[in-house]
């Protein structure tokens, strides 16, 4: 009997704080069309382009210190929307209405072998004010083909382990490849190895609520 009447008493209970749930995480989150909206805005616009052109620079200044050409950029573009959700039984939000973030992944070739190359590199990283975070004392601290220093990874071709083709992600508000018919496929057939810079992802704009 007291079962059953737990049983009666709890379940409208539950069914109840399901719906409260339901609605709280509907109005509490920023919606897909507001988002957009917010990521379109003047604000995340101009932050976005100055987050690129720096990026960009980044990306060209290996190229202007070292012996890497620069043959492919990929300009990643993605927003988040503030979500609302809970926490055991304690109702959460995201404190942004939405959030902006950049990946920029710059490709090479160069005229020198690979290891002369990355002796290039790590040179230019020795410069007073160089914007290269490389340099010959942690050339030996990571893995074969890789180097990673300040949210920077530098990697090439190595037999066995190719530089990937960039993949548009899904769900990106924008997505650039500069030039557009270039390939990593086609750099590695003219020029032969290819190196790969990953620079890291920049959070550029939040919007509070």
């Amino acid at each position: 009997m007291k079962i059953l009447v737990l049983r009666t008493v709890t379940w409208p209970l539950l069914a109840a704080f399901n719906v409260v749930a339901r609605v709280w995480t509907l109005l509490g989150s920023t919606s897909r069309r507001t988002a957009h909206q917010l990521a379109d805005s003047d604000t995340a616009r101009q932050a976005r382009q100055d987050t690129e052109a720096r990026l960009r620079a980044i990306a060209h200044a290996y190229a202007e210190s070292t012996p890497l050409v620069l043959r492919l950029l990929v300009v990643e573009d993605h927003y988040t929307r503030g979500m609302a959700s809970w926490d055991l039984f304690t109702p959460v939000r995201s404190a942004y209405r939405v959030s902006c973030w950049m990946r920029l992944t710059a490709y090479y070739s160069s005229p020198l072998p690979p290891a002369e190359t990355v002796t290039r590199i790590l040179d230019a990283g020795e410069q007073v004010l160089s914007g290269i975070p490389f340099t010959h004392d942690i050339a030996s601290e990571g893995r074969q083909g890789e180097l990673t220093r300040a949210g920077h990874a530098l990697t090439w071709d190595l037999p066995g382990s190719l530089v990937p083709e960039p993949e548009q992600p899904a769900n990106a508000y924008r997505f650039l490849c500069e030039p557009p018919a270039a390939s990593v496929s086609d750099i590695r057939r003219r020029y032969n190895t290819v190196f790969i810079l990953n620079l890291p992802v920049e959070d550029y704009c939040r919007i509070p609520r």
